[in-house]
């Protein structure tokens, strides 16, 4: 089975008597996406190219409960009640798929319209719909399942280098998106920063002195060149001033960019080592 060398979850897990970890939790990360009325939709998931590279052939089900009203605010946040037993839903589902050994993983979780939906990749359909229907009833949630493929929804739940790394076709109505980009560094460095990002047609978000942190958004292609050529411009760009983009939307994440390090060839902006690891990985061309 494909999906047989990755746990159902990737989170970690302790003994808890003697503390010992037996199971390193996997990477994940936060994202924003942003709809086209420009609202936020906040996305998190797991950052694990070769459970992605098997997902990719695999149907994804995408697993929508619906709350009681009381546990929805105006706006469309849960409550903390309703966070907490949208969480407890999550991981009722993992523990049933475990000890069912069903071949399914959990690959991401978006904020949505006054829920929380689950994706998940599966080798058994049917098998993946009757454990979260029962797990949903149990936990009093009425459910909704969509089955989709990964290149529908990789704009979503996926950091946008990850597309061009495992080299998933985007849709012709996706290839351009906004996307939110954050850099840290000291306050003046940031905001000289900021003026070099509007002069180039990015937008102000946010500028936080207290964490150091700016955010810009502009509308990009997410296909793997594309995206590259953005982040060779704007990688340098902030390490020249002394700033550090935070690779929200890159595999490898914020540390390749600290300004201690040496800057990451791929991101140099004469292309040198472009080819990306998992892409060397997985055996295909730059």
């Amino acid at each position: 089975m494909v999906l047989a060398e990755f746990a159902v979850s990737g989170k970690g897990e302790y003994d808890e008597e003697s503390g010992e970890v037996l199971q390193e939790a996997e990477p994940s990360r936060s994202l924003v996406r942003y709809r086209p009325d420009g609202s936020e939709l906040f996305v998190h998931t797991r950052v694990n190219p070769r459970l992605f590279e098997a997902a990719r052939s695999l149907p994804i089900l995408v697993l929508e409960p619906t709350q009681a009203p009381d546990e929805v605010m105006p706006g469309g946040s849960l409550t903390a009640q309703g966070s907490f037993r949208s969480y407890e839903l999550l991981e009722r589902l993992c523990d049933d798929l475990t000890a069912q050994a069903c071949p399914a993983c959990y690959l991401a979780e978006q904020a949505v319209d006054g829920r929380r939906d689950f994706y998940f990749a599966t080798e058994d359909v049917d098998g993946l719909q009757r454990i979260a229907h029962r797990a949903a009833a149990g936990a009093g949630f009425p459910l909704t399942i969509r089955e989709v493929r990964l290149r529908d929804v990789a704009a979503t739940i996926l950091p946008i280098e990850l597309i061009g790394e495992l080299d998933l076709p985007v849709p012709d109505d996706q290839r351009m998106r906004t996307i939110r980009f954050e850099f840290w560094g000291a306050g003046p460095s940031l905001e000289r920063l900021r003026r070099e990002l509007e002069r180039r047609g990015f937008r102000f978000v946010s500028l936080e002195i207290a964490t150091s942190e700016l955010c810009m958004v502009k509308e990009v292609p997410i296909d793997g060149p594309g995206f590259l050529g953005v982040l060779r411009e704007i990688v340098p760009l902030a390490r020249s001033m002394r700033c550090s983009y935070r690779g929200t939307e890159t595999v490898g994440g914020h540390q390749q960019f600290a300004l201690v390090r040496p800057l990451p060839p791929r991101y140099a902006p004469d292309g040198t080592g472009a080819g990306g690891i998992w892409r060397r990985m997985f055996g295909r061309s730059s």
